[in-house]
């Protein structure tokens, strides 16, 4: 089994389920969010898409939601429905066009409109 650099948040060897505790800004507060390994891929994944760093991409999600939910929720509402959502003609062989290629509107703006469709 690889061993794990601890300083590396995209190094953990772990079961996808396991949660992962992960230091953040969120609204000029420093906060410690406990959220599963999968999740914390997909933000990852959301954030290096939109071109912000986690924390700029848990401040947007933050600022959007309503407050009804706590953020952690939100958050893993946001992972789910971003996965939800297919580019438009994607297929596994194009892979190296659509990293190269925003779409619009993104997953993150997609997964936020249908978090409080209200608000679009």
């Amino acid at each position: 089994m690889k061993k794990s650099n601890p300083d590396d948040p995209g190094d953990y060897v772990v079961n996808p389920i396991t949660k992962l505790k992960r230091n953040l800004t969120i609204d000029q507060r420093r906060t410690t969010l406990m959220l599963e390994q999968e999740i914390w891929t997909i933000l990852d994944e959301l954030a290096r898409e939109e071109g912000l760093t986690l924390d700029e991409l848990c401040n947007k999600i933050h600022h959007f939601h309503d407050g009804s939910e706590s953020i952690s929720s939100v958050l893993r509402i946001i992972a789910v429905l971003a996965c939800r959502i297919n580019p438009a003609n994607t297929s596994p062989h194009d892979q190296n066009f659509h990293q190269t290629q925003m779409e619009f509107p993104s997953r993150l703006h997609q997964a936020l409109s249908r978090l409080n469709p209200l608000s679009s």
